[in-house]
């Protein structure tokens, strides 16, 4: 009997910490991300780490980039600000996140006109890692 009351009541708390916990915002929209012009002429590739903070309208904040080229780094995070998360309203919620752009250059060549970019988005519940490739040659710009 003292089992099945113990049993009982974990459940319950469980179900109130639940309940009551934040819910985690969920990704929502973000602009295309590009390859930045003057990087791509240069040849420069690389790995650019962020972390963010999600605030209770969905906006990003406090966006740091720890490694990368600073060319990179301010595309990154450039694109980063723009994202967009939701959640349940009203939403008290607020997430760090953390998030890795890999930049690579391409030698292969579609158009004289229009270099050739790839972009990969792999998820969990948002973004963890987008990868960039783009074509090294040209003087095309967005």
């Amino acid at each position: 009997m003292t089992r099945a009351i113990s049993a009982v009541t974990l459940t319950l708390l469980l179900v109130a910490a639940a309940i009551g916990a934040d819910p985690e915002p969920y990704f929502k929209t973000a602009p295309m991300p590009f390859y930045p012009p003057l990087a791509r002429q240069a040849r420069i590739e690389g790995r650019v780490s962020l972390r963010f903070a999600v605030d209770e309208q969905g906006d990003t904040s406090e966006v740091e980039a720890d490694t990368g080229h600073q060319l990179l780094r301010q595309a990154a995070i450039a694109n980063v600000q723009n994202w967009k998360f939701g959640g349940p309203h009203p939403c008290t919620c607020r997430a760090k996140k953390e998030v890795v752009f890999v930049y690579k250059i391409s030698d292969k060549s579609e158009s004289p006109d229009m270099p050739n970019v790839t972009v990969k988005w792999f998820w969990k519940t948002s973004p963890i890692r987008v990868e960039i490739e783009g074509e090294g040659t040209g003087q095309w710009q967005p």
